[in-house]
């Protein structure tokens, strides 16, 4: 999978957190596995210095996934 596909997964995997689905729910929308969503959200939420699952309702997670 290229960096392109990875990052709008990620940005996708951010989009859905945000509107409070939770990481299984969001796992059988992407088809991944929860661990895979896991990772996402991570790598997204380090990026953008989030320290809590609660703090993204005011960034704009597609912006810096």
């Amino acid at each position: 999978m290229g960096s392109s596909a990875v990052f709008r997964r990620r940005a996708r995997a951010a989009q859905l957190a945000k509107t409070g689905l939770t990481n299984r729910q969001i796992a059988q929308q992407l088809f991944v596995t929860t661990k895979t969503v896991e990772v996402h959200l991570s790598a997204a939420y380090r990026k953008l210095g989030i320290n809590h699952r609660s703090q993204p309702a005011t960034v704009d997670l597609a912006a810096g996934a």
